[in-house]
């Protein structure tokens, strides 16, 4: 697998991740008081949040060794301090940004927004809305930084306990993928393309069996089996996409390089379009898809021609 497939794969992967995540927040879940009131709306929201964040923290782990951000004799202060600027600078300075719109907007929100909490938000007792990710990175990162990125079999095995137990969800439900992400690139970086179909027709059985277990059943620890399949199959897609000659390639990967954009923009952006569509003509369809639309395509023009053309804006909004 030559370097250029390899980047593309990965950046493929970032891009059907964020596509998933902006379609995981567009899907109506105030339809009704007892949370999504149609059937495949619910399922689709449950699937996909049955493994696209533990993608994303995968991704975070292998990028972070394919960027070079662990060398030999570099501090973990150094790397704290790099993932502060990139993560964190952008969550406290957005979340900041949100409030007034989400004060101003409270009464079209299931859950009224009181200003009075900001201040969690800051701490990181409750981390705001859909920029939770951003938190529960740094916080991952710090952790595993002070380790010297130091992965073993062990403390995957830890990792994976806390995981299933899941005493803080924001960190332990997935630091384990994270780890496994900085493990599978060091030790197993070409694995993709080792996946066959007949892996991929067991990975679809446990996917879809995992699901049952998480839906029907409700248990935990099924999570682990939906991650970690649903994971796997992204993975073989990309690179499947990787090899071929189409627009959707291009696509996606242009998407994975803009997801951090895509996530800081999509939710603000598609807000407008919610209250119109939704709330006030209950068009819950039409609310969906141009959510989703218009919150992918208007992130990626705004951050193109607007953020990314300002020191200062891709300072604070994307911490670059």
């Amino acid at each position: 697998m030559t370097d250029r497939q390899r980047i593309a794969w990965i950046d493929i992967a970032k891009g059907i991740a964020i596509i998933l995540v902006v379609i995981g927040h567009c899907i109506p879940d105030a339809a009704s008081s007892m949370g999504i009131s149609v059937t495949g709306y619910r399922w689709l929201h449950d699937i996909i949040y049955s493994f696209h964040m533990p993608l994303f923290f995968f991704l975070s782990g292998y990028i972070i060794v394919r960027e070079n951000m662990v060398k030999a004799g570099k501090r973990p202060l150094d790397i704290i301090k790099s993932r502060w600027n990139r993560l964190m600078i952008p969550y406290v300075f957005v979340g900041l940004c949100y409030a007034p719109f989400k004060l101003l907007l409270s009464k079209f929100a299931n859950k009224p927004y009181d200003i009075g909490n900001i201040w969690k938000m800051i701490i990181g007792v409750n981390p705001d809305g859909e920029l939770w990710f951003l938190y529960a990175l740094f916080v991952i990162t710090t952790i595993v930084a002070v380790s010297f990125f130091h992965v073993s079999i062990p403390r995957l095995l830890v990792a994976g306990v806390l995981l299933i137990w899941n005493p803080w969800n924001m960190v332990t439900n997935y630091l384990f993928f994270f780890l496994f992400g900085i493990y599978m690139r060091r030790d197993h970086s070409g694995f993709v393309e080792k996946i066959k179909k007949r892996h991929v027709i067991l990975l679809g059985i446990i996917f879809f069996a995992g699901n049952y277990g998480l839906l029907i059943i409700r248990q935990h620890a099924f999570f682990f089996l939906t991650a970690m399949s649903g994971m796997t199959l992204v993975f073989w897609l990309s690179y499947r996409i990787s090899m071929l000659k189409l627009p959707v390639k291009d696509y996606l990967a242009y998407c994975g390089i803009m997801s951090m954009d895509i996530y800081i923009l999509s939710d603000i952006i598609k807000i407008p379009f919610r209250i119109i569509l939704w709330n006030k003509m209950h068009f819950y369809t039409g609310a969906f898809l141009v959510c989703t639309i218009m919150g992918i395509g208007l992130s990626l023009w705004v951050s193109q021609n607007i953020i990314r053309k300002s020191d200062i804006l891709k300072r604070l909004l994307l911490g670059m």
